[in-house]
């Protein structure tokens, strides 16, 4: 069992692909039994009309909403300020890829690279 974490891009291209594959990638890693997470942040970036986006939707009942917390405000600016960044969403993503020790599946794979580098730690970082 692996811990994976979708940002927004991992989720765009479940929603928007026009072949199963992506689709496809998901189901796998839930029949593996992976445990996949979306940090609620990530979801309100990608979530617009729920009623136009079936498969997004069925995607996320699938996945575990991590919440952002008042308790992540203060890991997440740290981060920001040390590896001189200022996306809030990128940045939760790192922090609770590092938490977790998940692996992260996003089309910006080099930011998150780089705030997990931010942070001392090298973790499987995928393109969807």
């Amino acid at each position: 069992m692996e811990q994976v974490l979708y940002d927004s891009g991992a989720l765009i291209a479940i929603g928007r692909s026009r072949d199963s594959a992506k689709i496809d990638d998901h189901q796998r890693r839930l029949a593996f039994g992976d445990h996949i997470m979306v940090p609620a942040p990530v979801a309100a970036q990608v979530v617009r009309d729920p009623r136009r986006q079936a498969r997004l939707m069925l995607t996320l009942g699938s996945c575990d909403i991590v919440p952002f917390e008042r308790s992540h405000a203060g890991p997440v600016a740290r981060l920001l300020a040390r590896s001189g960044t200022s996306d809030v969403v990128g940045g939760f993503v790192a922090v609770k890829a590092a938490e977790m020790g998940a692996t992260v599946i996003t089309s910006d794979p080099g930011d998150i690279r780089h705030l997990l580098s931010a942070l001392g730690l090298r973790l499987p970082v995928l393109k969807p």
